[in-house]
């Protein structure tokens, strides 16, 4: 009877520690399996040629970008497909994020990306755009 699926399922969800001891395991191989190959990849924690740290205005920028919740809309990653790469340039890489803390790839996108706009437009298109956001 200790073969029968049913009874090892019972089993299983009485006993509390067991369920526990499971639990941490499968948490634990799932963190093994996908987490810790990245440690190991040398493009995913080396930042990229030429990439500088940000300065203390960009850095007050980009926390008021998470105060007020753009990252809800806008993403900052460039995903690697034709019709992405051809409208926001070069898909993002995780070498441009090595300091990034937390990211703000997002999970999906309701207004344009933002990863490079920084760098697309000119100071004053910017100035213009934050004062009237619909040109």
């Amino acid at each position: 009877m200790a073969n029968n699926p049913k009874n090892r399922h019972e089993l299983v969800e009485k006993n509390v520690g067991l369920l526990a001891i499971l639990i941490i395991f499968a948490i634990s191989l799932g963190a093994l399996v996908e987490i810790t190959p990245l440690m190991f990849q040398k493009q995913t924690t080396e930042p990229v040629k030429n990439l500088r740290v940000y300065t203390a205005l960009e850095m007050e920028g980009r926390d008021i970008y998470i105060r007020e919740g753009c990252n809800v809309c806008h993403s900052q990653m460039i995903r690697p497909f034709r019709s992405e790469t051809e409208r926001y340039g070069h898909y993002s890489v995780a070498g441009e994020h090595v300091w990034e803390h937390p990211f703000l790839w997002g999970s999906k996108r309701t207004g344009p990306d933002l990863a490079r706009v920084g760098g697309r437009y000119s100071d004053e298109w910017h100035r213009v755009h934050l004062i009237n956001h619909v040109t």
